[in-house]
């Protein structure tokens, strides 16, 4: 069960949210689908290498550094650290996609992203909520928005990331990375923010 629970943490991880995040608007059936598809693949190109690519890379380095000693990073400061590696790149994410010819909603699912990530290393200050709840809240938050502000059928994604919140919540527990509590007030955060930060953006 724990090899499971690992294995689902990692296809899971909160890195990879923005990615899956683009995807879902890339094929949401809105305007948003009907942009050019070599555009599509210079975004998600710049999405995938800013938000996942680069921020890995640096865990990586830092860890052979001896900055950070497990991947897990347990740690407050190690997280806190991490947290900061990954805000920096996304506010360069985002203002990369501003400057592009693309929707607004675009920018403002990263400028919400990056606001997630804020919020979190403030809370991480006092206490440790799960990163990978936080990110499927954001991503729960995010379709959500667009069901209801679109009038589009998008439960087939809702489904499977409210499954998939469920699975990694589990395996959190199973492995004994998280509190209950730490899992609910994660999933929350992720789902109040990203939608409200769209909404007023």
């Amino acid at each position: 069960m724990k090899g499971a629970a690992k294995i689902i943490s990692v296809i899971l991880h909160p890195l990879l949210i923005p990615t899956f995040g683009f995807l879902i608007l890339f094929n949401s059936g809105t305007y948003l689908s009907f942009l050019d598809f070599d555009f599509k693949k210079m975004i998600f190109f710049l999405v995938v290498l800013s938000t996942l690519i680069i921020p890995l890379l640096m865990t990586l380095f830092l860890y052979y550094q001896k900055l950070l000693f497990t991947f897990n990073i347990t740690d407050r400061r190690e997280r806190i650290i991490s947290l900061g590696i990954v805000l920096i790149f996304y506010v360069f994410c985002y203002i990369l996609l501003k400057r592009a010819p693309i929707p607004p909603l675009f920018h403002a699912f990263s400028f919400a992203s990056a606001i997630v990530v804020l919020v979190t290393m403030a809370i991480t200050l006092m206490w440790r909520v799960s990163l990978h709840m936080v990110g499927l809240g954001s991503l729960t938050g995010m379709i959500l928005l667009i069901i209801f502000s679109m009038r589009v059928n998008l439960e087939f994604y809702l489904i499977m990331t409210i499954l998939a919140a469920g699975l990694a919540g589990t395996s959190r527990l199973l492995l004994k990375a998280h509190e209950p509590s730490q899992l609910y007030t994660g999933y929350v955060i992720g789902l109040v923010i990203i939608p409200s930060i769209m909404l007023i953006y």
